[in-house]
């Protein structure tokens, strides 16, 4: 190899597999956020419409949006609607 040939392969940029790594790359990044915001949705549906509290609170139902509140609150939390025997919904 001459001198002129090395500067010219090293102004070169390196190969690439035709960009199919990165796009993979990119293709699994993507994924994993869309995992992770799933997985983000799903612990708030069930906090909010699952079953009653681990930490021993009694929960009750809101007629109006179905959320699970403290039962000892007299608006829901979610909607703002009252949970008492009265109007709701």
């Amino acid at each position: 190899m001459t001198h002129g040939t090395v500067a010219a392969l090293a102004g070169t940029a390196a190969p690439t597999l035709g960009g199919a790594v990165e796009r993979l790359a990119l293709l699994v990044a993507f994924g994993a956020l869309v995992v992770a915001a799933l997985a983000l949705q799903f612990a708030k549906v069930r906090a909010l419409y699952g079953g009653d509290a681990t930490d021993g609170d009694e929960r009750v139902t809101c007629p109006a949006c179905g959320a699970r509140t403290a039962a000892d609150a007299a608006t829901c939390d979610y909607c703002g609607d009252p949970l008492g025997d009265g109007e709701g919904g």
